[in-house]
């Protein structure tokens, strides 16, 4: 009866013992989601904004800071495009500045490192003998953690209509 009941406490703590590290583990999974979702909502807020912001006046830094805040094939659109992508901000003659109102994180994937979220955003164009106008985008970003830091591979705008219409 002794060497039962020793054995039943044995077990008892093995099976502790395995429960606990197995939920300090997933307690670690959750944790680091957590952080990672927290820095895809901050950065990939800030990636849309700099990407719905242009500036005729300062050409070179607008797209030099497009190509630090994208990856995959929007950065390679930019970098083969470059002059093009330049004349057309030169051409247009306009300041877009960005404001995020809202971000909200869609999905994060830690073992692919990439991540969607979705993101309100007014935009203020100012034409040079026009008063400003605003525009609230909706747009998903697909993002993909580098060496650098999570960075916008995908842009789309997103359709909405009003609520109870199609």
């Amino acid at each position: 009866m002794l060497i039962g009941s020793i054995a039943l406490v044995v077990l008892a703590a093995a099976f502790a013992a395995v429960f606990g590290i197995w939920w300090a583990n997933a307690s670690g999974d959750d944790a680091d989601v957590r952080r990672a979702r927290e820095e895809v909502s901050t950065t990939g807020a800030a990636a849309v904004a700099t990407l719905t912001s242009l500036d005729f006046n300062n050409v070179d830094a607008t797209y030099q800071r497009f190509l630090d805040v994208s990856t995959g094939a929007v950065h390679d659109d930019y970098a083969k495009n470059q002059d093009a992508f330049k004349k057309r901000i030169s051409d247009a003659k306009v300041v877009t500045t960005a404001a995020v109102r809202e971000t909200a994180v869609t999905d994060v994937n830690l073992q692919k490192k990439v991540a969607t979220i979705m993101v309100v955003v007014d935009t203020t164009v100012k034409e040079s003998d026009k008063p400003p106008t605003t525009k609230r985008l909706r747009i998903e970003a697909a993002l993909d953690q580098t060496d650098n830091g999570w960075k916008v591979n995908a842009l789309r705008q997103v359709p909405y209509s009003a609520t109870g219409q199609q």
